[in-house]
């Protein structure tokens, strides 16, 4: 499962981010497919009484329903900016950023990451919902566990181009945003690695753990989801205006 995730992302990074109109959007309609699938997956999860075995006083069933809710606005969020896709002229874009356009490395990170991330956060919570007797709940927790190593690795690399690039000015409120997501990235990794109990498996890699913390538990279970969601929801509202700079 994790290999395939994995290819989706490479699939978005390098579709959306191509040259072609065509090939954007074919890469836009795969990521529209993959939010849509996931969205569905909550609702029918919801509906075949899966969330009936979280525990009563858990808010997990009610976030992943908010999460149904957001995976739907971005899948329509892509859609409304295909018709754009189409109509624009094919530009060349640089291999790295310059202070007029982003460069083919920081878009593909952002997308692959993008990817990664929405997947890890929904599987994570349903990796709380599912009972530890349903046979599939290890295969999410594991599939979690090695994306959010990659994310983790993904995050590295885009602090470290971030600050050998140059790129489009930003408001002030953009740069504060993108602060605090590497940093929520950054302590769900680092408290995900406490909870791994062993090494996380990622493309034959093996991702030493860090030795356990009372602290790890609540904040990568509640704390740093919240906090992450309510980011995302306003990284949607700012995505609008910044879509067409990243994918044109």
């Amino acid at each position: 499962m994790t290999n395939f995730y994995l290819g989706l992302a490479l699939i978005i990074a390098l579709t959306v981010n191509a040259r072609p109109a065509a090939l954007r959007v074919a890469g836009m309609l795969v990521a529209v497919g993959a939010l849509a699938l996931m969205a569905a997956s909550i609702v029918l999860a919801d509906l075949d009484g899966t969330f009936a075995a979280a525990p009563a006083a858990s808010w997990t069933p009610l976030f992943l329903n908010l999460e149904a809710t957001l995976l739907t606005a971005g899948a329509l969020l892509l859609l409304w900016g295909i018709p754009r896709q189409l109509r624009r002229a094919p530009a060349e874009v640089p291999l790295r950023s310059t202070p007029a356009a982003y460069g083919q490395v920081t878009r593909g990170l952002h997308w692959a990451s993008a990817t990664l991330i929405v997947t890890a956060f929904v599987i994570g919570q349903f990796v709380t919902v599912l009972p530890p007797t349903r046979p599939e709940r290890a295969d999410f927790l594991a599939t979690h566990m090695s994306i959010g190593a990659a994310i983790f690795l993904l995050t590295m690399a885009r602090l470290a181009e971030r600050l050998f690039r140059e790129a489009p000015p930003n408001r002030l409120a953009a740069h504060a945003g993108h602060f605090l997501l590497y940093c929520l990235l950054i302590a769900t990794s680092l408290t995900g690695l406490a909870l791994a109990g062993g090494p996380v498996p990622l493309l034959g890699l093996q991702l030493p753990p860090l030795p356990p913390d009372p602290l790890a538990a609540p904040l990568h279970r509640s704390v740093l989801p919240v906090l992450f969601g309510l980011l995302f929801a306003a990284h949607l509202v700012g995505a609008v205006k910044a879509l067409g700079r990243m994918t044109r």
